[in-house]
């Protein structure tokens, strides 16, 4: 079954699909802007090579393949790569339902025996299952090396991988430049048919925010800020489950209402990302806070909306502004150790690029840049707040987010 897959293609697809035909490549690293339709033209050319497409160079209709799509986490992948496969078929009117196994996260096209699966990097069984004979490991920078290097190794074919280049060094960039293999860059120029004016504005709006972040976001190049807030902190697979438990919420609507779990065990300050999602109400966070029994645990709030935190009291739960202080708050997390599970995919992205903001002169500021900064919010309000405040007086916290002594 050959398709159309060129509708709405950008030349992100077309430089894709000829390092891939021309058979040449190990890896094919996409290194890009946001919005660059890295990922989403990455899913165009394996559904082409899932479908039976043509190789440009050899003129061959393409063989039966088995196609892993690797995300840092499930839910990641289900809000990202899976989504825009799924989006693909669905333009292309070929998805069926019955193809696709949701238990497995396998779907198949029976006319020429190729298959796509879907899974998260945290699936350690998947991680060190069978091979497949072509990969894309998406946001690949936010994996580790390891994990990488396990999934590299069942591939028998090409490898694909798309990344931000918020890290002044990353292990990706060293497979992106090394011989044999092939560097895509791209910015959101390359996606301009396919964007809004409203999300144009957003990525060139930083320009303004921080060189750095403009840079990587909006050039698609790697980041060379030495202005990075937390250089500290260390990944984990899991909270140590020995601890005390608090909870940290940052609210939005159009922004992403970010919700993380904090232990805090032998001095040390241990952060899981639960929620990170737009378009919710109060009622949607109540039912998620159901949802994860949260009973009488502390959710410490952004102490700027008085009137969530008091309809979430009123629902059951204990609920309470947080402190605002964010340098304070900054400085007393920077002297513990901090660890963050590798499922927090939104929150790792926010902490590799929150940094200190630099007036005019280059003169570095005591405040953060106030770009993608949530779940970074919601672990601060509950960590700074719960160790600042005594214990027994919880009612301490006015709604300006500041102690009362």
């Amino acid at each position: 079954m050959q398709i159309d897959i060129e509708v709405n293609t950008t030349p992100v697809f077309w430089a894709n699909k000829r390092a891939y035909d021309l058979g040449n490549y190990r890896v094919i690293a996409n290194e890009g802007s946001s919005r660059s339709s890295k990922t989403y033209s990455e899913c165009q050319l394996l559904i082409d090579i899932a479908t039976g497409g043509n190789n440009q160079v050899t003129g061959e209709t393409y063989g039966k393949k088995h196609i892993s799509i690797v995300s840092p986490s499930l839910p990641h992948m289900k809000k990202g790569a899976r989504k825009d496969c799924l989006t693909i078929l669905d333009h292309l009117a070929i998805f069926n339902e019955d193809d696709f196994n949701r238990t497995d996260q396998i779907y198949t096209f029976p006319e020429t025996g190729s298959f796509i699966e879907f899974f998260g990097a945290d699936d350690a069984g998947k991680v060190r299952g069978p091979g497949r004979d072509i990969l894309l490991v998406n946001e690949a920078n936010l994996l580790s090396r390891e994990v990488y290097r396990q999934l590299a190794m069942r591939t028998r074919e090409v490898v694909f991988m798309d990344y931000n280049p918020a890290d002044e060094y990353n292990y990706v960039y060293d497979i992106a430049d090394a011989p044999g293999n092939k560097k895509i860059h791209s910015t959101y120029k390359n996606n301009l048919a396919n964007l809004s004016r409203g999300q144009v504005e957003e990525i060139e709006s930083y320009q303004e925010a921080d060189e750095n972040y403009w840079r990587v976001y909006g050039l698609g190049l790697r980041g060379t800020s030495a202005e990075t807030i937390y250089t500290h902190w260390k990944p984990v697979d899991e909270l140590p489950g020995k601890g005390e438990v608090i909870y940290g919420q940052d609210f939005g609507f159009n922004n992403p209402s970010a919700l993380v779990r904090v232990e805090i065990y032998e001095g040390a300050v241990y952060v899981d990302e639960l929620l990170y999602q737009t378009k919710l109400t109060t009622n949607d966070l109540i039912e998620m806070y159901k949802d994860l029994k949260i009973t009488q645990d502390l959710i410490y709030c952004d102490s700027a909306e008085p009137k969530t935190i008091e309809e979430i009291t009123r629902a059951g739960f204990n609920a309470m502004p947080s402190i605002k202080d964010v340098y304070v708050g900054i400085q007393k997390i920077k002297s513990m150790p901090l660890y963050i599970t590798n499922r927090s995919v939104n929150l790792i992205k926010e902490i590799k690029s929150y940094k200190w903001r630099k007036d005019k002169n280059d003169k570095v500021l005591d405040e953060p840049i106030k770009l993608h900064d949530h779940c970074a919010d919601a672990f601060r309000y509950a960590v700074v707040t719960h160790l600042a405040t005594p214990q027994t007086e919880w009612w301490g916290v006015d709604t300006g987010g500041n102690v009362i002594r």
